[in-house]
């Protein structure tokens, strides 16, 4: 099926859910810092649209482009202009270090659903840590149980989710609507073969506790479930949390947790990580994708727990946390390289979503840099830029200006350079019989189109698609103007 999307556009709020908009340092580099107006105040910045119609793998590819979903709004942020660096962030259980706090959130959780797994004595020192007693204390529990169920809206969810934000959040009660639960936790731009899956598919998600067994490999299910899902969290039959997820070909991207804050003493969200990543072991689903990773954001300190990969997306690499987290310190911007000084040009992407894993990089074992500053801060690399964009408008008649506010800049990590737009454009990949859908909601009309017959206007909007999304996904896709 192919994608189907709305204009892109570059998109700023003073008002940042993160920092509230009032991060005194927020620059991504260093060098920028003490050359910055002081005046200026700190703003969320992203790219995104709306996406009407995508499957789970196209998806699955966006997230490891640095997208992520809210709704059928799919999003990156400006990593160089934003207040909060966001950076995707992935896991698996082996590399997952159980910290002492984890130990303590299992065995607080094992004691309140079946306290008859609680030891009358402390294990003696250097015993290891029985991860699979979360499992084992699931399987026994009379008043524990969670189902799995297709993304969708019940008054039940709806008002935990309700007491959950005014409690949490500090939302005021007017502003919880209804309404905005649906868009933001039970709308998804999936097809709705893969929105409602089949009952093999939950049976086998349903059952996989009560039926896992101790030194015994569990296989991938035939009926393995793809879809945006919610898992519900029932205590004595009382509905204490759920978690909203999108089961991915890759592995599992966490959406949201909703808790009830009467159970706070359960530390229900560190529960619910160490829970998904254990699902996503034992049912050999790939890996846990945890959502955007801010290092200089109290909030997102618990992520770091979980060990893991982030995603350098100008690279297409994924490196270890612990590699690259001293890049990211004070909120700073990484683009890993190995050699400063032939930093000239921005680096080229195939934004595919098929990044590489750093051992198979061509970083692996090799002293590793930031080349953030020379790449970003560099006047050759914005004059080419610039220079590249004054091209594509006289020469490809390519109506785009990025000093318009909503327009994508022209240089952003982790999208395809002009440079490389323009290049495309001299050897052929793209020319004039380059196809591409439109849909002009205003005429109701959707049709094929070569790009000799569109407007100056129409090729800025489709060279933005391209930048964000990739060429494939463009080609195959349909966008609306």
């Amino acid at each position: 099926m192919p994608i189907v999307m709305d204009t892109p556009r570059n998109l700023s709020e003073r008002r940042c859910g993160y920092c509230h908009g009032s991060k005194p340092d927020y620059f991504a580099l260093e060098s920028v810092k003490n050359h910055h107006d002081s005046n200026t105040h700190s703003q969320s910045v992203i790219l995104g649209t709306s996406v009407l119609s995508m499957s789970s793998k196209d998806y699955d590819e966006l997230i490891n482009m640095g997208f992520r979903r809210s709704g059928i709004f799919l999003y990156k942020p400006d990593l160089l202009r934003t207040c909060c660096r966001q950076y995707t962030i992935r896991t698996r259980f082996d590399y997952l270090k159980l910290t002492k706090e984890h130990r303590k959130v299992i065995n607080r959780f094992v004691k309140e659903i079946c306290p008859e797994m609680v030891p009358n004595h402390e294990p003696k020192k250097g015993i290891a840590f029985d991860f699979s007693k979360l499992i084992k204390a699931q399987q026994k529990s009379t008043r524990f149980r969670t189902r799995f169920e297709p993304s969708g809206f019940s008054q039940e969810k709806y008002e935990l989710f309700k007491k959950y934000q005014i409690s949490v959040h500090g939302d005021k009660p007017e502003e919880v609507e209804e309404k905005s639960f649906r868009r933001f936790l039970c709308d998804s731009p999936f097809p709705m073969s893969e929105v409602t899956g089949n009952e093999q598919q939950f049976a086998f998600l349903q059952n996989w506790v009560k039926n896992w067994q101790p030194d015994q490999e569990n296989p991938t299910s035939p009926n393995r479930r793809i879809g945006p899902t919610h898992e519900l969290y029932y205590l004595d039959d009382k509905l204490i949390a759920f978690s909203v997820l999108d089961f991915l070909p890759t592995g599992v991207s966490s959406i949201y947790f909703v808790w009830d804050p009467d159970y706070a003493h359960l530390s229900l969200g560190t529960l619910s990580g160490l829970k998904e990543i254990q699902m996503c072991h034992e049912l050999n689903l790939g890996y846990y994708y945890l959502g955007y990773y801010i290092d200089d954001c109290t909030k997102m300190k618990y992520k770091a727990k979980f060990g893991g990969e982030v995603l350098d997306v100008c690279n297409e690499v994924y490196f270890p946390m612990d590699m690259v987290k001293p890049y990211m310190a004070n909120g700073r911007l990484f683009v890993i390289g190995d050699k400063e000084e032939n930093v000239n040009h921005e680096l080229e992407l195939d934004n595919d979503g098929h990044p590489v894993d750093y051992t198979e990089s061509p970083f692996f074992q090799r002293p590793l840099i930031n080349i953030a500053e020379s790449l970003y801060n560099s006047p050759d690399i914005k004059e080419a830029a610039r220079m590249a964009g004054e091209l594509l408008k006289r020469k490809y008649q390519i109506a785009h200006s990025a000093f318009e506010p909503n327009n994508i800049p022209l240089i952003a990590p982790g999208i395809i350079p002009l440079t490389q737009i323009l290049t495309w454009l001299q050897t052929g990949i793209i020319d004039n019989n380059f196809q591409v859908k439109i849909f002009y909601s205003y005429e109701n009309i959707t049709d094929s189109f070569i790009w000799k017959e569109l407007t100056a206007e129409e090729r800025a909007i489709v060279v933005d698609c391209i930048r964000l999304f990739g060429l494939d996904k463009v080609q195959n896709g349909l966008i609306i103007m």
